[in-house]
């Protein structure tokens, strides 16, 4: 398992998953990474949330491979959008949603939490979110796992150049404890790259909506291992 496309902040911008369809087609990842961020800051109405929740897994499922997913800070109720991933797992097999929860395949293991990341409050109604020690509780499952290799996923990125004004510095925190090999976060196109956080590798992928992904390939040399796909693709090393 060493080659995965990544992608978050789908934004409600529903398109864009036939730009995430043509790049699985020509770079035939093994997986798909999504860190959080199916639905806009206006999801529409309850029925309206279902479909479109039920579109992007529908659209997963047809990329080939696995697909890994977490849901973002609007993607609530988290009831709700638990109730569709959980119809989605069963009607596709190579759907998981890992928030959460682990998934664990070839030597690897998966892990994410969903959300927003403060320092007291947990999820409302209306957004999906974590205090610090529940976040903690969630993610526990990664440090149990035995497998070789570990990717985390997080929708919210940390701060510095990967985050910026949105940058969150118990994302940071939680990555520095965890030291999975490789981390996604879920952050804005102006601050999309790439970092090193202690031993893990940092991806924010950009936005979705701005047709904004990345390839990673554990083949490739390190500085090379991270492309950014879009109108004009370069790789995380180049100048």
């Amino acid at each position: 398992m060493n080659t995965y496309l990544i992608a978050g902040r789908l934004d409600g911008q529903f398109d864009a998953l036939e730009h995430l369809q043509s790049l699985a087609d020509e770079h035939q990842p093994e997986g798909v990474l999504y860190a959080g961020n199916i639905l806009g800051d206006a999801p529409g109405s309850h029925a309206e949330r279902f479909r479109s929740w039920e579109a992007f897994f529908g659209a997963l499922a047809n990329l080939g491979g696995f697909a890994t997913v977490i849901p973002g800070p609007a993607d609530a109720p988290l009831r709700d959008f638990l109730q569709v991933a959980k119809n989605a797992e069963v009607a596709h097999a190579n759907v998981a949603v890992v928030h959460a929860a682990i998934f664990e395949k070839r030597g690897i293991a998966i892990c994410g939490l969903g959300g927003e990341l403060t320092d007291a409050v947990d999820e409302t109604e209306d957004r999906v979110a974590y205090a610090r020690a529940t976040a903690e509780y969630y993610l526990r499952g990664l440090w149990r796992s035995n497998q070789s290799r570990k990717v985390l996923l997080l929708s919210v990125p940390p701060n510095g150049r990967l985050g910026g004004e949105q940058g969150n510095f118990i994302c940071g925190e939680i990555i520095d404890s965890y030291h999975p090999q490789l981390c996604v976060v879920a952050g804005s196109t102006d601050h999309r790259g790439v970092e090193q956080i202690a031993s893990t590798t940092v991806i924010n992928p950009g936005r979705l909506a701005d047709r904004s992904v990345a390839f990673y390939n554990a083949r490739r040399s390190k500085n090379r291992q991270v492309e950014f796909l879009d109108a004009s693709p370069v790789f995380a090393g180049s100048s």
